[in-house]
């Protein structure tokens, strides 16, 4: 049924169609929204360590499926969905960036069946992105997005298949989720003791602020269009503003036909280095004091396209494609010292790796296993390889990979087997998700901290079967206990007290155990606070803002607390975090 005129409760006319450009203008302004909120999502975290990364993780993912969008040929009502889903697949960061995902997988699993949409068919899509979300978590939270993708669900599921417009029902949703966020606080004790909402949901309340401002943005400039109104089975129905036609290819976002001959492969990929615009992959570490993370990453994004820049204030994390890598250098320059530089000219990659295709066929798996371990520091990634590690990603607090990342260093392994030390509580999701990609038999050690990353490599045998290590492994980790120093970015009121910016904070299981205005101070009193009698070896790895003078003071210290006490003494070169230390 078409209706020439009908108008919201807003009065605004709803579009029949959106357009490529449309679409785009919608990932835009979606992207813009949450970039002025980023800041204020980041903030929210629970305790003052500078890992308060919610807000980039979920930003970071975002812009994936822009760049997703952004390569699409056919603006197809499923492709769109496709893309959304496979762009927010791969480029989710993090525990929030990989519920995000998961979220948006569901509902447009659902929604891109055909193009009826209707309020029992929009329920249908948000039980599929709670279920989705739900179990991509081990031990599901409440008080997290978790709840608040529950709530938008229960929301709607309440309509009972009332027709609605959309805007109306747009609203309603952004009105439950706002309750939602604010519910957060007192139904997780660690967030009601902090005084903020959980992060995560705050991000969801975020982009959907940030769709519906898209929408009145694009409405506003569309005049003489008429609207179709969907049916949907019946129930519930809305008003649809899509209009964008569906077709019946079997097409799977990200996924290579297989029934393409090797030589077409590389036909498109010699036809895919014709369209590279930017040659340059340059990527550095930035390490200074109080960077401007927004600023600067406005100018990088000017420079080149696929711009990933994350960090803190003090330490940043650059990748960019560009023609101009010297003023990418200039610009990191302005901010402090650079580090770890790399620029790659991608053309003559890709033609090397075309060549390779053409002149060789797959080689056989030359080992049984592959290692992959996640760390940040130099220290850290030479202790790794040294013990057996074949690929570590830089990655770890503020700085987590994504869905790709491992999913790039998984097919780069020339093996079956995988194991992939995550070394943080909020990787574990990602390489979870990239293990489901992988077409490999991977395998996910559940290491939370870098000390657990390192005992698990020592206890993993090469000679023993896979389920022979996994047992052992985990048996492993029981013992290993971690301490972590590190610098309070801002005030808070906590259960061990109060904390002062700037003061020395000890960390253990992820909780705050001590506050001190002395460094060596901090890490003796948090060592005493986890040690028990039957622990033998303590072994400490220093990072950035430690010194030498300062590990004498606390080895000494320490064997005069505990003589007899072996004590090992490492560079771990980690940012932001002095001392990281485990006691087995």
């Amino acid at each position: 049924m078409i209706r020439e005129k009908i108008y919201l409760s807003q009065g605004i006319k709803m579009i029949e169609k959106l357009n490529d450009k449309d679409v785009k203008k919608i990932i835009d302004i979606i992207i813009n929204n949450f970039k002025e909120n980023e800041s204020k999502i980041n903030n929210l975290n629970v305790f003052p360590v500078p890992d308060g990364d919610t807000g980039t993780n979920m930003l970071l993912t975002l812009k994936s499926i822009q760049q997703e969008i952004g390569s699409l040929e056919r603006f197809t009502f499923k492709n769109i969905g496709e893309k959304i889903s496979y762009g927010a697949l791969m480029g989710a960061r993090g525990n929030s960036g990989v519920i995000l995902s998961q979220i948006l997988k569901g509902f447009f699993d659902i929604i891109v069946i055909d193009e009826d949409i209707s309020v029992n068919k929009i329920r249908n899509a948000l039980k599929s992105s709670m279920d989705l979300a739900y179990n991509s978590v081990q031990n599901p939270t409440e008080g997290t997005m978790l709840t608040t993708i529950k709530d938008i669900f229960k929301t709607v599921d309440g309509l009972n298949g009332k027709s609605m417009q959309y805007f109306d029902l747009l609203d309603l949703i952004i009105n439950e989720t706002e309750k939602s966020v604010m519910r957060t606080t007192f139904l997780l004790p660690v967030l009601k003791q902090a005084g903020v909402v959980d992060a995560g949901s705050q991000g969801l309340l975020d982009i959907l602020n940030g769709f519906k401002k898209a929408l009145l943005n694009i409405d506003s400039n569309s005049t003489g269009k008429s609207i179709k109104k969907v049916a949907g089975n019946g129930q519930g129905d809305i008003y649809n503003s899509s209009g964008i036609s569906s077709d019946n290819e079997d097409y799977i976002a990200g996924e290579e036909n297989p029934k393409e001959s090797a030589g077409l492969k590389s036909i498109k990929k010699m036809e895919m280095i014709a369209d590279i615009k930017n040659i340059y992959c340059t990527e550095l570490m930035i390490k200074g004091v109080n960077i401007n993370l927004l600023r600067l990453r406005e100018d990088i994004e000017s420079f080149g396209d696929s711009a990933l820049v994350v960090g803190n204030d003090r330490l940043i994390k650059i990748h960019v494609h560009t023609n101009f890598p010297q003023k990418v250098l200039n610009r990191a320059l302005r901010e402090g010292t650079i580090h770890d530089i790399q620029i790659n000219n991608m053309v003559d990659q890709s033609r090397q790796a075309v060549s390779v295709e053409i002149g060789h066929d797959e080689q056989e798996s030359q080992k049984e296993y592959g290692i992959i371990a996640i760390a940040n520091g130099d220290g850290f990634e030479e202790i790794f390889k040294s013990l057996g590690v074949d690929i570590v990603i830089k990655g770890g607090q503020s700085m987590n990979p994504s869905t790709y990342d491992i999913v790039k260093a998984i097919n780069k392994l020339n093996c079956d087997k995988i194991l992939i030390l995550p070394n943080n509580k909020n990787i574990i999701l990602t390489a979870n998700q990239a293990k489901k990609i992988s077409k490999k038999d991977v395998s996910v050690i559940q290491t939370t901290t870098i000390p657990q990353g390192i005992g698990a490599i020592l206890g993993f045998n090469p000679d023993a079967s896979l389920q022979e290590n996994l047992e052992n492994i985990e048996s492993s980790l029981k013992y290993i206990k971690t301490g972590e120093v590190t610098t309070a970015v801002r005030d808070a009121n906590l259960y061990v007290g109060e904390i002062k910016k700037g003061a020395f904070i000890g960390l253990a299981d992820g909780k705050v155990k001590t506050i001190s205005d002395n460094l060596a101070d901090a890490v003796i009193d948090l060592a005493r606070d986890i040690m028990t009698s039957d622990n033998e070896i303590i072994t400490i790895y220093f990072g950035e803002g430690a010194d030498d003078d300062t590990n004498k003071i606390i080895k000494n210290r320490l064997l005069e607390l505990y003589p007899g006490l072996e004590i090992e003494i490492h560079k771990g070169g980690q940012p932001l975090y002095p001392y990281i230390f485990s006691c087995e």
